[in-house]
């Protein structure tokens, strides 16, 4: 059993799923990353009714006639159809051909509370083990949720004081969205409006200068060799979602700007944030900026920049005007694996393909 079961967790059930030709489809449910099969392997049905967490190979089949519960091994041998010993000497086939594989990227532990920032009044998402409906509508999964410690915030407030007088932020149904340096450490956060009447879409607290100094999510980069940048942190998290859909990107990280440049000079600055991961074993980077001609003016800068200082740069080129949590994930995987390497043809290239559309 303890071999069996060590030759399971080297099947990855996506790449199994390619192997035998069998038909699915990836898709976000509220437990992770879903492989949707389309036909049930015991009872037959072929209306799409079988979901397998694509990390554990856990799932149902949810044919009212059927519903049942697979693992890796049932769903495995429901579909050979075979003896248990034909099946365990094809899983152990199958998981010689796979070999390692590096597993899913975990969250970094952080640290929430540093000094004198303390976060609004605000409960760590998903809430008694439920997503928010807002995140939801966008395709972020409880997982993720969790994965980028977002939070909810109903009527939080962030306290701070100003020429001596005590001031109230409010943070009232706002996502709380927390900032860290590389050592996992809060050092800001946002507030993202989730009603779609406030003022401000963000809020920042006075007197953090988080975006201009850190790279959101770099905690999450730290010791990988590869990283695709965003903008905002809405974008990093749908980048981050669609490497997830391919089992040859686990490897590679999601971090944002805060925008479409990069900080440098004296103090802590967002190209000094780089040159720390560099000394961890960063060398490539894919810049995935806005689909603007601003954005790839901008992007082309800044991959001269980080060239300079020794990075592999490759740009991105995304639909028109699109971002990429505006795109679906299979366009953002797509964008990675067509990135172009940064040089001055390609940069001449990039700038009239962009004003020609």
């Amino acid at each position: 059993m303890e071999e069996l079961k060590e030759l399971l967790e080297r099947v990855d059930m996506e790449s199994y799923l390619d192997r035998e030709g069998i038909q699915y489809r990836v898709t976000n449910g509220s437990r992770g990353l879903q492989l949707n099969v389309k036909e049930c392997p015991k009872c037959g049905g072929d209306k799409w009714k079988v979901f397998l967490n694509a990390d554990t190979g856990l799932g149902n089949c949810f044919s009212g006639s059927c519903e049942f519960k697979f693992n890796k091994w049932s769903f495995i041998d429901g579909y050979l159809g075979l003896s248990k010993h034909q099946t365990y000497e094809h899983i152990k086939q199958v998981a010689s051909e796979m070999g390692w594989r590096p597993p899913k990227r975990i969250s970094k532990e952080v640290k929430l509370d540093v000094s004198e920032l303390k976060l609004p009044a605000s409960y760590a998402i998903p809430i008694r083990n439920k997503n928010l409906k807002y995140l939801e509508n966008r395709g972020i999964t409880s997982d993720i949720a969790k994965f980028f410690h977002l939070r909810l915030s109903l009527e939080g407030k962030y306290w701070y004081e100003m020429q001596g007088q005590k001031c109230a932020q409010d943070y009232s149904n706002r996502i709380v969205i927390p900032i860290f340096n590389l050592e996992g450490e809060l050092v800001g956060f946002q507030g993202r409006d989730i009603t779609d009447k406030a003022e401000k879409k963000y809020l920042f607290p006075p007197g953090y200068a988080s975006t201009g100094k850190y790279l959101y999510n770099g905690q999450n980069c730290v010791g990988l060799d590869t990283v695709v940048m965003g903008e905002g942190a809405f974008d990093v998290i749908a980048i981050k979602m669609a490497l997830d859909t391919d089992t040859e990107l686990r490897t590679v990280g999601a971090l944002g700007s805060f925008g479409k440049h990069l900080s440098h000079g004296e103090g802590e600055t967002q190209v000094k944030q780089f040159l720390r991961l560099q000394e961890e074993g960063l060398k490539n980077i894919v810049i995935m900026w806005d689909g603007e001609i601003a954005a790839t003016d901008d992007a082309l800068v800044t991959a001269k920049t980080l060239k300079d200082y020794g990075f592999n740069v490759r740009i991105a080129y995304l639909p028109k005007n699109k971002d990429p949590n505006e795109i679906p994930a299979k366009a953002v995987v797509e964008a990675y694996y067509k990135a172009l390497p940064y040089n001055a043809t390609i940069a001449t290239r990039l700038k009239l393909a962009r004003r020609k559309e």
